[in-house]
């Protein structure tokens, strides 16, 4: 039971964290980089779920992709950096099973929406700040 209340607290977290990266990058940088964003988001997600086998720290390991991250937030790559920390969630996100799946469509979608046309309005994201009472959709 108290894991049960932990894993909704982890995705509340993770859901306020997806949300915020994806509408502060929607506001701040132009489409060019949100589109580099997405390819690098599915670039990472597709190593990680990849049906290779993995050593513990190489290629598409959870490991190699904070490795990612460090590296990106070193070089002040805000590409890199926005691609993995989305994809770190993504991957924390499917670790939860059903909780994590609202996470994961928020992402999903947002990617969607950057590698097609990232100059279209997005819909109507929940605000973050604004506590819900529970992350499944209604």
């Amino acid at each position: 039971m108290f894991n049960l209340l932990g894993n909704e607290r982890k995705a509340k977290r993770l859901k306020k964290d997806a949300l915020t990266i994806i509408r502060s990058d929607e506001v701040a940088y132009p489409s060019l980089h949100l589109k580099s964003c997405a390819s690098m988001v599915a670039e990472y997600l597709a190593a990680i779920f990849s049906a290779s086998p993995k050593t513990k720290a190489g290629h598409g390991s959870a490991i190699w992709l904070k490795e990612q991250h460090r590296d990106a937030r070193r070089r002040r790559d805000q590409i890199q950096l926005t691609a993995a920390t989305l994809s770190i969630i993504y991957l924390r996100a499917s670790e939860l099973g059903q909780l994590g799946t609202p996470i994961c469509e928020i992402i999903d979608g947002a990617m969607g929406r950057w590698a097609d046309d990232p100059d279209t309005p997005p819909e109507a994201l929940p605000d973050p700040t604004k506590a819900s009472s529970s992350i499944a959709p209604k």
